[in-house]
Parts: C-alpha cells; sequence; structure tokens
C-alpha cells in the first residue's frame, strides 16, 4: 500500500523540464515544455513582472511584479507550483514596492530587491512575513546575488553606478564598489568568488573580487551589456550585449573574448522596432550547461550550446518577455 501511494505521489509532482518566461507585454508567465517546445500554461502575474527565480527543490517559481512604466510601482510576488501548472499565492510586500531582482536563500525564504525603498529584503514564503530590510544607501537597487554561504551579498544600483557589498549576517553595508554608468546585470561565479556587473551605459563589464571587493578587471568594447552569467566551472562569462544583438563569452582569468554568438535565429515580432536587434536580454543556465536567452522584441528565448557557440532550439514567448529561468526536477 505505501509502495502504491508513494508512486501516486511521484506521477503527482513528476513534470518536464520547463521554461518559465515573463511576458510584460500582458502581465502573464509561460510555462513551456522543454523537451517538445509546447506551451504547459498561461497565467496570470501582477502588472509588469520582470524577474523570475525556482527554489531550490525546482518546484515553486517566484516572479516579481515591479509595476511602473506609467503604472503605480507593484507590491506583489506571485508563486506559481510548476508541477500544476497554478498560482499558487500572491504575496504583499508593502512597504518595499517595484520588486525586481528575486533570489531563493532556500525553499522558504525569498530575497528581492525594492525600488521604492532601495533595499534588499528577506521573506518568508510560508509564514507570509517580512524578515528583513537593509538599505542599499544607494539609488536603483536593482538586483542581488549571494555567494554559496550566504554570508555576503551584493546588489547592483543601477542609478548610482555601483554594486553595494553586504555582510548579510549582520545586514550591514560592507562597502560600495564604483562600477559604470547604469550598472545593472549582476551575476556571480558558483564559487562566490568574483562577481560580473553589466555596465550599460558605460560599455563594459566589471569583474569584481568576492573577497577583496576591489574592480579586478574591466571587459571593454561591449555594446550596451545588459545582463551577464558565469559558466558551471566558473571559468568563462557570458554577456547579453544589447547594442548588437549577440552574446559574446570571455574567460573569466584573462578577460579574452572567446566567441560571439549572432541572435538574428528569429524575425523580429513587432514591426514597431524596425530591423534592430532583437534585444538580448535575461540569462540562465541549465543543469546539462547550455545557455537560455531571452529575445525581447523577437518574442522568444534561444538556447545555446556553450560548446558549439551555435543556437540549438528557439522557443515561443508572450509579448516582450523579459524574466526567464528553467525549473528541472531531480
Amino acid at each position: 500500500m505505501l509502495t502504491l501511494i508513494a508512486a501516486a505521489v511521484l506521477r503527482q509532482e513528476a513534470f518536464p523540464p520547463t521554461l518559465l518566461v515573463l511576458n510584460k507585454g500582458n502581465d502573464t508567465v509561460w510555462l513551456v515544455d522543454l523537451d517538445t517546445g509546447k506551451r504547459r500554461a498561461e497565467l496570470p502575474t501582477g502588472p509588469n513582472p520582470n524577474e523570475v527565480a525556482v527554489s531550490p527543490d525546482q518546484k515553486t517559481a517566484a516572479i516579481s511584479n515591479m509595476g511602473t512604466g506609467g503604472r503605480p510601482p507593484g507590491t506583489t510576488i506571485t508563486l506559481v507550483d510548476v508541477a500544476s501548472a497554478k498560482v499558487k499565492a500572491t504575496l504583499d510586500i508593502n512597504p518595499n514596492g517595484a520588486p525586481h531582482g528575486i533570489y531563493w536563500l532556500d525553499d522558504k525564504t525569498l530575497a528581492f530587491t525594492s525600488h521604492v525603498t532601495d533595499t534588499v529584503n528577506t521573506f518568508d514564503v510560508a509564514s507570509g512575513k517580512l524578515v528583513r530590510s537593509v538599505k542599499s544607501e544607494q539609488k536603483g537597487t536593482h538586483l542581488v546575488v549571494f555567494p554559496p554561504d550566504q554570508k555576503r551579498a551584493f546588489a547592483v544600483n543601477a542609478f548610482s553606478g555601483t554594486v553595494t557589498a553586504f555582510d548579510w549576517l549582520s545586514g550591514k553595508v560592507l562597502k560600495q564598489i564604483s562600477t559604470g554608468d547604469r550598472a545593472e546585470g549582476i551575476s556571480i561565479s558558483p564559487d562566490g568568488k568574483t562577481v560580473a556587473c553589466g555596465n550599460v551605459g558605460a560599455d563594459n563589464v566589471s569583474l569584481i573580487s568576492g573577497t577583496s571587493l576591489e574592480v579586478t578587471k574591466t571587459l571593454a568594447g561591449l555594446k550596451m551589456p545588459i545582463r551577464t552569467l558565469f559558466a558551471a566551472d566558473g571559468k568563462s562569462l557570458v554577456v547579453s550585449n544589447v547594442g548588437t544583438g549577440s552574446l559574446e563569452a570571455f574567460r573569466v582569468a584573462d578577460g579574452k573574448p572567446i566567441a560571439s554568438v549572432a541572435l538574428r535565429q528569429k524575425p523580429l515580432a513587432d514591426p514597431k522596432y524596425g530591423d534592430q536587434w532583437p534585444v538580448p536580454m535575461n540569462l540562465f543556465r541549465r543543469k546539462n550547461g547550455h545557455i537560455m536567452v531571452v529575445l525581447v522584441t523577437s518574442h522568444a528565448v534561444a538556447e545555446v550550446d556553450p560548446e558549439s557557440w551555435k543556437v540549438v532550439k528557439t522557443f515561443d514567448t508572450g509579448p516582450l518577455p523579459d524574466g526567464m529561468a528553467v525549473s528541472e526536477p531531480m
């Protein structure tokens, strides 16, 4: 009897590798089967959803509903059950409105940034309560990342051109690290030793030591680098380069270019954008090492193989996709 019950539970919880992509054009999230390319579900979010992150157990996706852009700042985070493809909860995060960056510290604790209060916050999703709110002391606090031990945190501040380093155990600011104009796309290496910050307005990427909190290298020659992502081994870094509509790859050790991937794999979805590039945006690394990249104005997500540096698949999305993540069950 126990075996039959366990099998039933496994069948109920089983789900295919799933792409979750946020569509800012109609305030929805699509769940797409990565094996077949078919859409599993289209669910409503809050206003202007910007970022999505999947819990470590791969079961729950959290979506920051930023609002703004002619609408009031958002005040909610949407939780989606990936297996059932249903909205499971809407979290009220007042007074820390306009949530943007979102990061799971464990299966029950979310960290998120707020553009209203310029804070990094933690939220207990089980109790529905805000746990901590720490001011960055900067403007436009946009995204946040943590090293594996979670003793520190690094938040990028788009309007100040800085990265704030926190001692996360005490909640104190350790240092404001100057990077560049419109610092926006931040990521951290798997070992926590290097932080990469894409400076959209400065056309470069700052590499920061996670221990000394100093900028150690600047990757130049880019055009509007808006997001960054480390490879699984931490030895290479990919950058979504808006100005050329490409994905650029670099060696972390010496900053030398490795590859450039043209992303004109799908026609532009909306003629009002003319013949511009397909605006690569958010990045995600799958368990197999493949890199997913959102193509905003093509209404698509591309999957890139970092061995061949070729686009191997594209997936349709809703209008103006932005935040994107993948849930791959164990």
